[in-house]
């Protein structure tokens, strides 16, 4: 990787990201933010990997051998942002220290900072210019490198109100912006193959490759979903294809009526349900159907990034049921 960064080998890129001239740009100005203490905003489209980029800052910085505490304001509900990230003082009992304290000497990733209230920002931009709260000292304030992410373009909610101005200012003095997946399609085929590699060797799989009609059609299709789609496009091709060649059929990005339930489930069901059969009294249907629920919600949780709320509305239940099958289940969230 050294032509990525020249000859300076002390310099770690997040290799996951891809090698085309955009992200080789893109490494450069890592390096050049890592060094120094400055606010950084990362922005690009959902699926961009913002947090990888987050934490490849903090790791060529003078803070590496500190803490990385990241908090996704998407996933959090707005009346418990502040507590999450500032902590909060009880009447009676230990005050509950919050993530940016728990970052002390080290950095702060604020992900999603526009999924947040005007009140919340505020307290945002007290903190970065070191301006204590209410009944708080100065002294005390968490001594941090501060980076934040967004998905979505600042100026327009600065215009329209939804966005604080001031934080606004002072977070975009120093921006990262990393291109979508389309705008780089060298790349493609780089990442594909990195996830597939990591694919086969987590699931057992054996050795995989794409055919060329795979190889073909990733390079055509826009990835609007990004490096996220492709990873996880890649990971389901690589547990449900048959052989060892990955065929564009099994990418199922646009054709997923071609595949039925049954077809999918009885062909990695076959082996476990082979063994199961053996045994008497085994209680297969409320294994197999149990095993399938918890998969199925950890993958969707997954896939939220641990939004509740999200991941009841994608499966079709109600809230309270989720986390009842969160609790029974033992899902770590």
């Amino acid at each position: 990787m050294e032509t990525l960064v020249g000859r300076d080998k002390s310099f770690q890129p997040p290799q996951v990201m891809g090698r085309s001239r955009k992200m080789l740009g893109l490494f450069r100005e890592i390096k050049k933010v890592a060094s120094k203490e400055e606010v950084v905003l990362v922005t690009g489209e959902p699926g961009t990997y913002k947090e990888l980029v987050a934490r490849s800052i903090h790791y060529n910085s003078p803070r590496t051998d500190g803490p990385f505490v990241g908090v996704n304001l998407s996933s959090i509900p707005e009346e418990l942002k502040e507590a999450e990230v500032f902590g909060y003082k009880k009447d009676h009992g230990p005050n509950r220290n919050g993530k940016l304290e728990q970052a002390d000497n080290g950095t702060f990733f604020l992900a999603e900072i526009t999924d947040s209230s005007t009140n919340f920002q505020e307290r945002v931009l007290r903190f970065l210019k070191t301006e204590a709260a209410p009944g708080e000292e100065v002294a005390n304030v968490p001594n941090v490198k501060f980076i934040c992410s967004s998905s979505k373009i600042l100026k327009k909610p600065v215009t329209n109100g939804d966005f604080h101005e001031g934080l606004y200012e002072v977070i975009k003095k120093v921006i990262i912006e990393i291109p979508p997946l389309r705008e780089r399609k060298d790349d493609i085929q780089f990442l594909g193959g990195l996830f597939l590699k990591e694919a086969s060797e987590r699931f057992d799989t054996g050795p995989k490759e794409f055919s060329k009609e795979a190889r073909d059609f990733m390079a055509k299709y826009e990835w609007p979903g990004n490096m996220r789609e492709l990873e996880s496009t890649v990971k389901k091709a690589a547990i449900l294809s048959n052989g060892s060649v990955i065929h564009r059929k099994d990418l199922m990005i646009d054709d997923l009526a071609c595949f039925s339930m049954s077809e999918f489930l009885e062909e990695k069901l076959k082996r476990y349900l082979r063994e199961m059969t053996k045994l008497e009294n085994c209680h297969l249907h409320e294994t197999v159907m149990s095993e399938v629920e918890k998969s199925l919600i950890t993958i969707v949780l997954k896939e939220t990034s641990g939004n509740q709320l999200k991941t009841a509305k994608t499966l079709g239940i109600n809230r309270n049921t989720l986390r009842s099958k969160i609790k029974e289940y033992k899902i770590r969230v």
